[in-house]
């Protein structure tokens, strides 16, 4: 199963916080956005480098959102939320901020509201066994 299908099996579920393992984690990102222009969901994606960009805004580009932290990076994800749509937010690299009390808990009541707001919350990361050495 590749993992377009397998996302599109946990988002379908309603699955809120995805972690997915990937040796090859720019070409993941580049899946799941291809899925999401595909089945028509909201794409954000996150990394400290280049704070908050939202797929497909205005001109067709990714248009960068003042988030520089990841606390707002995963307090934005109720904006990218729509009545009848799905959105998803990738969070690259997030891994290194689950240390963070803050960052927890913005991510739990994250992926406690996403159930209702069919907001997902997906953590692409690089794939070696211990995160620690990531």
């Amino acid at each position: 199963m590749t993992l377009s299908e397998r996302l599109s099996e946990l988002v379908r579920a309603c699955f809120s916080g995805l972690w997915v393992q990937s040796f090859e984690q720019d070409d993941a990102v580049l899946e799941i956005a291809r899925l999401c222009r595909q089945k028509h969901w909201s794409l954000a994606t996150w990394d400290i480098d280049r704070g908050l960009s939202i797929a497909g805004r205005d001109d067709g580009s990714n248009t960068a959102i003042s988030a520089p932290d990841p606390l707002a990076a995963i307090k934005s994800i109720g904006s990218l939320a729509t009545p009848d749509g799905t959105a998803l937010l990738a969070l690259r690299n997030f891994h290194r901020f689950l240390g963070s009390v803050e960052v927890m808990q913005a991510l739990d009541s994250a992926i406690s509201a996403g159930k209702q707001n069919r907001t997902i919350t997906v953590g692409p990361v690089p794939g070696h066994p211990d995160p620690d050495r990531a």
